[in-house]
């Protein structure tokens, strides 16, 4: 209807919609890239991958999520040191869990690899996978960071850095793959280190505003807070549970469809611009999760 709620929601849903495209227009570039390597094989390894490691990093994506409600909430309150807190113990966290999900990643990953995708295309699904694995953590840690800022109603900050890690990662990948050699590897590296320099990014940004104290960062989340966390994610890791079911089912069938990787690289192709559109529904999502805690706590 026009009105002032509606020119908030404009206002914080354009840039969060640019935002959240960043990443599937980057895994795009990567795609172009392994796909200039001409082979199906290649690209359907990489997709393999790519699922094996979204599967296993929506474990960590519960905490973002409760994360922007807390924020919005806190900060609608003008309770800076609960802001900080609840920042803090996010970020702790999610860095736990990356790290030990690398660890698990590292052990399982030929096994994992072997069950979702082509066994033909190990070669290039190992490499890739491994190579990403030093990304885990800080792309938990700059989920975290990107909640945060969405908390306190700010979504431009987050494009900023989004647009800088992801301009590392377009850069990065024909350096890596062709100047260097090193083929999907290179563009497993090239991920990884966009990821690290996001979450630098994220942590010097999160600490020069206030929304966050190094105390905080180092400090555990207390039993109570755990326990809230894990009542509030319950409902999520369930339909994330769920939504992995269903893509890991799909990327198995496909995978195994032909031997050359073929009908695997159309898959991945088809689902990247699929995702184009999904994270726009994501975005105006995102907002209702700033807006509904923040309203309800100035009445």
């Amino acid at each position: 209807c026009g009105d002032a709620l509606d020119k908030k929601i404009v206002a914080l849903a354009v840039p969060a919609i640019v935002n959240f495209l960043v990443l599937p227009i980057t895994q795009a570039v990567d795609l172009f890239w392994v796909g200039r390597m001409g082979e199906a094989l290649a690209t359907a390894g990489q997709a393999a991958a790519n699922q094996v490691f979204s599967s296993a990093f929506w474990l960590v994506s519960f905490v973002p999520t409760i994360t922007t409600p807390r924020v919005a909430a806190a900060n609608a309150k003008g309770d800076k040191e609960e802001v900080q807190r609840v920042v803090g113990e996010a970020i702790f966290l999610s860095a736990f869990i990356g790290v030990a999900l690398t660890g698990v990643l590292a052990a399982v990953e030929r096994t994992a690899l072997t069950a979702v995708g082509n066994a033909n295309a190990l070669g290039f699904s190992v490499p890739y996978l491994r190579y990403r694995l030093p990304g885990v953590a800080p792309d938990a840690i700059s989920t975290v960071g990107f909640a945060a800022f969405r908390g306190v109603l700010d979504t431009v900050t987050p494009l900023k850095i989004a647009i800088a890690a992801n301009l590392v990662n377009v850069v990065l990948d024909p350096i890596l793959i062709f100047n260097a050699g090193l083929g999907v590897a290179g563009a497993a590296l090239a991920t990884a280190a966009s990821q690290i320099f996001a979450a630098a990014a994220y942590i010097s940004l999160l600490l020069r505003r206030g929304l966050v104290r190094a105390a905080t960062l180092v400090r555990p989340p207390s039993r109570a807070a755990l326990s809230q966390l894990a009542q509030a994610g319950g409902a999520v890791q369930a339909r994330a549970l769920a939504l992995n079911i269903a893509f890991l089912y799909v990327t198995r069938t496909v995978q195994r469809l032909d031997t050359t990787g073929t009908a695997a690289a159309a898959h991945a192709v088809t689902i990247q611009l699929w995702q184009l559109g999904g994270v726009v529904l994501f975005a105006l999502s995102t907002v209702a999760s700033i807006l509904v805690p923040t309203e309800l706590k100035r009445e």
